[in-house]
């Protein structure tokens, strides 16, 4: 993987594959990697095959970019604004963005702040109840049970840590300074953008999330919130989303 400093001089990796198609940035999930959550499940691989040129970022935390332990690091949408970095390093003018589970609330932020996303194509997403915060009580009980050696009750954030091998530390210090919730759903009204968003039949409703989108499409396919990843039908509907949007302005 190759590196860049981002826009506070976190060290970051990224994967770019080249070519002359369209750019479109992966972003993975909490807990994972652009390994894991891409080309471990065959999305990557499927994706580049198009011809299309696919760009994958580590968030900061995870995978091969440097991890802060601090909690600053990860304040005021961090993650989003690596992406517009990931961007402006690359000299991207314009390009699709497609993230997964965090990684999709990621792409939500990145539109949310700057210009130059053509697309959203957003997988595992889950939209909070208007008025939903994560009350103080809770974040620090999310931290806890990340950085205790043996919970007595390990909860999802902890299970998917250890089952990935990732630093513990700086997952916590990710749930101790991000905002949550990611955005409001009158953020969501703002985005009118070309939006598809892909969740498996034992997650969040897709059709429901896509709900609060002026213009988007959900689908459903087979799998839950970790496996929809595994689903080659997931490469196949993105493909097709993209192939249409450009026909569509061509």
């Amino acid at each position: 993987m190759d590196t860049f400093c981002s826009f506070d001089n976190t060290e970051l990796a990224y994967t770019d594959s080249g070519g002359e198609g369209e750019a479109i940035i992966l972003l993975h999930g909490f807990t994972g990697s652009s390994k894991l959550n891409w080309v471990d499940t065959s999305v990557y691989n499927a994706l580049k095959q198009s011809g299309r040129r696919i760009i994958m970022l580590d968030a900061r935390g995870h995978g091969d970019s440097e991890k802060p332990h601090n909690s600053y690091s990860y304040w005021n949408r961090a993650m989003a604004k690596d992406v517009n970095s990931l961007g402006e390093h690359l000299r991207l003018y314009e390009y699709d963005l497609m993230g997964y589970s965090m990684g999709a609330k990621t792409a939500i932020e990145a539109e949310l702040m700057y210009s130059g996303i053509r697309s959203l194509i957003l997988v595992g997403l889950s939209v909070y109840e208007e008025g939903w915060t994560l009350k103080s009580e809770e974040r620090e009980e999310r931290v806890r049970n990340m950085l205790e050696e043996y919970p007595e009750e390990p909860d999802a954030f902890r299970i998917s840590a250890d089952e990935t091998g990732g630093d513990r530390e700086a997952y916590a210090a990710r749930l101790e300074g991000a905002i949550f919730p990611e955005f409001s759903c009158g953020d969501l009204k703002k985005i009118h953008l070309p939006i598809l968003i892909i969740n498996g039949e034992n997650d969040y409703s897709a059709e429901e999330a896509a709900s609060y989108f002026p213009s988007a499409r959900g689908i459903t396919i087979e799998g839950d919130h970790q496996s929809v990843l595994t689903n080659g039908r997931l490469s196949k509907e993105v493909l097709n989303f993209l192939d249409l949007f450009e026909d569509e302005v061509s």
